[in-house]
């Protein structure tokens, strides 16, 4: 048994100051994660602080073949999908945008562009922008991917495609498709 596994065993027989070891190994990636989607500092401190309540609430309920990383990332990603969701706040754009550009034709236009590659995102079924999240903001692997939504790889890579065919045909007429696939 690892490390990691005997630290839960030890909060769900009730040695419940161990919990803190799991918080400060995970809380800066899964901070980073959900500030990424949300974007409001604030917002992602708060977040944070009930994804970690859920998980210490549902640690009974972990299932221990699988990371710890992968479920509290799940817990996290829902979470700030669900605060997106209930605000309407746009889902960043900035892993295509433009870098700085000196001509200011070219900056107005990148605007333009990330401001409708961000409609579309938002636009996606949750399954599909959960992949797109995951590779394009957190730069997670499929494989990873695969291990925080419980799915098999394949299937990772199937909505992936799909999630890039939906936004191809989204900014076809705006020529946008290429940012996406250069990332």
């Amino acid at each position: 048994m690892d490390f990691e596994k005997q630290i839960i065993d030890q909060i769900i027989q009730g040695d419940t100051n161990q919990f803190d070891q799991l918080v400060k190994k995970y809380q800066t990636p899964v901070f980073k994660v959900i500030y990424k989607i949300v974007e409001d500092y604030e917002d992602a401190a708060e977040i944070l602080q009930d994804v970690f309540v859920k998980a210490y609430e549902s640690l009974s309920q972990y299932n221990p073949e699988y990371k710890f990383f992968s479920w509290i990332y799940r817990i996290a990603i829902n979470k700030a999908l669900l605060y997106v969701k209930r605000k309407k706040v746009a889902v960043p754009a900035e892993i295509l945008c433009c870098e700085a550009e000196e001509d200011l034709e070219e900056t107005v236009f990148c605007e333009q562009r990330d401001s409708e590659i961000t409609k579309a995102v938002n636009r996606l079924d949750e399954k599909y922008r959960k992949v797109i999240l995951l590779k394009y903001y957190a730069g997670l692997s499929y494989a990873q991917i695969a291990e925080v939504l419980l799915l098999p790889e394949k299937t990772v890579k199937s909505r992936l495609f799909d999630a890039r065919r939906i936004l191809q045909k989204s900014l076809e007429k705006m020529e946008l498709f290429s940012a996406i696939q250069s990332n």
